[in-house]
């Protein structure tokens, strides 16, 4: 999984990323920052089960991606199978592009976890 996250770390615009479970705790990481990992990895797990119930209440399906912007940065959250994908994003990241430029990592990431 190593190999998924550092080829993911060289696309523009991402500032690092982790892995996490349902549970919010923390499969893989390669963050290139000071960052409590397994404090984000909880507080990603809860941040899914909020949006979660959200959907849910919402009558709009299964959620699968979330982002998120501040002055300095962001973060975008999303599905990959059974796990969940945090991504840290610079902040010159666009947004749009870079949702299609995951697409190829979330598919070889939910493929790995399924082995």
């Amino acid at each position: 999984m190593q190999d998924i996250l550092g080829e993911l770390n060289r696309v523009r615009g991402v500032g690092g990323c982790l892995l996490f479970n349902s549970d919010g705790l923390l499969m893989e990481s390669m963050l290139r920052s000071d960052v409590d990992e397994q404090a984000l990895a909880a507080s990603g797990g809860a941040l899914i089960a909020q949006a979660t119930r959200m959907c849910e209440a919402l009558g709009i399906g299964r959620q699968t991606a979330f982002s998120a912007n501040g002055d300095q940065g962001g973060v975008m959250v999303l599905a990959a199978g059974q796990a969940t994908l945090l991504v840290l994003l610079d902040p010159s990241a666009n947004l749009a592009l870079l949702r299609l430029e995951l697409k190829p990592f979330l598919e070889r990431i939910t493929s790995r976890l399924t082995l």
